[in-house]
């Protein structure tokens, strides 16, 4: 306990996910209750829990939308004392953290048995959406030709410095999950480009956030005219929404991020958990995902090709693989270093 507070109060983070607000979806008098942490925005979600609760009448949802970290020291913590029955991240590393350190139970069905290996871990983590990083700008704002990849990026940073000065935002990676393993996996993916990206952007003030819809809802507002390496899924629901905001597919190579559930070991109600995985991953949610532009499915319907929420990517693709790589950059030493590394880059100092 000390040692994970200790983590926490480190980076900064708050303690808010202790309080986090809790969103009832179904009949106050069903009798079972499903209780979901999750790190998916309750504005992408809500028309799947809404269908969930209306297939199943018996069960009541509780959703408590939490940041990626925080549903990791959650769900650690709840072990000792049981809420939630279902876990929800896009932070693939940590999930996977979770499972390899014991804290999720095994969940097979049918529909868990025909996902592809690549998408499911030791029958106790699962994926079910598959979205694309992505930049995503204001076009009234940008200065010179929109990107097409890092490079053009960097070439923009360097004719236009003034103009892109305090108007680039990413995520911090202290704060959150997803944007720590986005960064690593950049590092690894670009790694001709990375230590310029990280230069150009230190010297430049980039502006770090704790979540994706604050980057982009100053991207709209034209405080940032550029946010990079968010989810594919927040930034096209805006962008299809939004003239100002055009989404960007780098051609030089893509990430694809998968969203996974697990059911945490000592879940209260592991078996309407195991229910809504199998929803998630049923043909009616996958369909849904994508006719509502709710999250990239893992089973597309490709037929029509210029579906925003079919991914066309411009160059090559790389999925964040669900296995024991992913461990590697959560050592903790070389967690780390890579933080600090980050935080020199960006010119910002510890004690931030």
């Amino acid at each position: 306990m000390k040692a994970w507070l200790a983590f926490i109060m480190c980076f900064g983070l708050s303690l808010a996910w202790a309080e986090s607000p809790t969103v009832w979806f179904g009949k106050k008098n069903a009798s079972r209750v499903l209780v979901i942490n999750s790190a998916l925005d309750l504005t992408s979600f809500e028309p799947i829990l809404q269908d969930f609760v209306a297939q199943y009448p018996d069960v009541r949802v509780a959703y408590r939308d939490v940041n990626t970290l925080e549903l990791y020291y959650l769900t650690i913590e709840e072990q000792s004392s049981p809420v939630a029955s279902l876990a929800i991240s896009s932070a693939m590393d940590l999930h996977f953290k979770l499972v390899n350190d014991g804290y999720a139970r095994t969940y097979q069905s049918s529909l868990t048995d025909n996902l592809p290996q690549d998408f499911k871990w030791r029958d106790q983590l699962f994926a079910f959406s598959l979205e694309p990083i992505v930049m995503l700008v204001n076009k009234d704002a940008f200065p010179g030709p929109l990107p097409e990849d890092r490079q053009s990026l960097l070439q923009t940073i360097r004719q236009h410095g003034q103009a892109m000065t305090k108007r680039i935002g990413t995520y911090d990676i202290r704060q959150s999950g997803v944007g720590y393993l986005l960064a690593s996996q950049d590092a690894r993916q670009a790694d001709l480009t990375w230590g310029r990206l990280l230069e150009a952007f230190g010297s430049h003030d980039v502006q770090t956030y704790c979540c994706t819809h604050n980057i982009i809802d100053d991207v709209a507002d034209g405080k940032l005219v550029l946010g990079y390496n968010l989810l594919g899924s927040y930034a096209s629901q805006r962008a299809k929404d939004d003239d100002r905001l055009k989404m960007i597919l780098p051609k030089d190579f893509t990430l694809m991020l998968m969203r996974a559930a697990l059911v945490p070991k000592n879940a209260p109600n592991p078996q309407d958990a195991g229910l809504f995985i199998d929803f998630l991953l049923s043909d009616r949610a996958q369909k849904m995902m994508q006719e509502q532009g709710l999250l990239f499915p893992i089973h597309p319907d490709v037929k029509n090709a210029d579906d925003p929420f079919v991914v066309s990517a411009p160059g090559p693709t790389g999925i964040i693989e669900l296995d024991q790589q992913l461990l590697v950059g959560r050592d903790y030493a070389k967690q780390q270093r890579f933080i600090r590394n980050w935080e020199i880059a960006f010119e910002i100092s510890q004690q931030e």
